[in-house]
């Protein structure tokens, strides 16, 4: 009895082993062949994430720098636009005012608001008006005005004819009306040295 006794001891020892053995197994089996890859998958999700995440930051960054830059262009644009505008109607006045003051016998007067609103209609693109009132320069001031009252009315603008008329060609980027201030620089001289 002793021997079965220390059998069913032995028997019970191996079984008791192999059963934790067994159940060892099963949770190494667990934790490598499930937990493991959920744990690497929650891992792999957080650090997609992240690098998702800063992917469209620095995109979103990108894309607001875009729109901002093309703000900024038609900010300008819109600016540059309006500052021609005005300078358009500043120049109607001066127009007009020089009318009235051909009227009242004022000639040099009238030179003077004609020449500031020719630039003026050139710099807000009023090519219309601008040989409009090149023709009346030439056909109602020039013709009445000495050398000595040219160099006056320039002296008034600050500027000399050299410089007016180089400023004429730089506003004139495209030449639209190149022709038209030649003719006008033409006038200018002929008239000026005639006297």
């Amino acid at each position: 009895m002793i021997e079965i006794n220390v059998l069913e001891q032995v028997e019970s020892f191996y079984s008791s082993a192999w059963d934790k053995l067994i159940l060892s197994g099963l949770i190494v089996f667990v934790l490598l062949g499930v937990a493991l890859p959920v744990i690497f998958y929650i891992l792999n999700t957080h650090v997609l994430k992240a690098k998702l995440s800063e992917k469209f930051h620095r995109l979103k960054l990108e894309i607001l720098a875009e729109v901002r830059s093309e703000n900024r262009e038609e900010l300008a644009q819109a600016k540059q636009d309006f500052y021609n505008k005005s300078k358009a109607l500043k120049s109607m006045a001066l127009h007009l005012e020089g009318n009235a003051l051909i009227k009242e016998k004022k000639v040099e007067q009238a030179a003077l608001n004609y020449f500031e609103a020719i630039k003026g209609y050139l710099h807000g693109r009023d090519y219309v008006n601008f040989r409009l009132l090149v023709n009346t320069v030439v056909d109602k001031c020039l013709p009445k005005l000495d050398k000595s009252q040219i160099t006056n009315v320039f002296r008034c603008m600050d500027t000399t004819e050299e410089q007016y008329f180089l400023e004429l060609k730089k506003i004139d980027r495209m030449e639209y009306v190149r022709q038209e201030i030649a003719e006008l620089r033409m006038h200018l001289e002929k008239e000026g040295t005639a006297k």
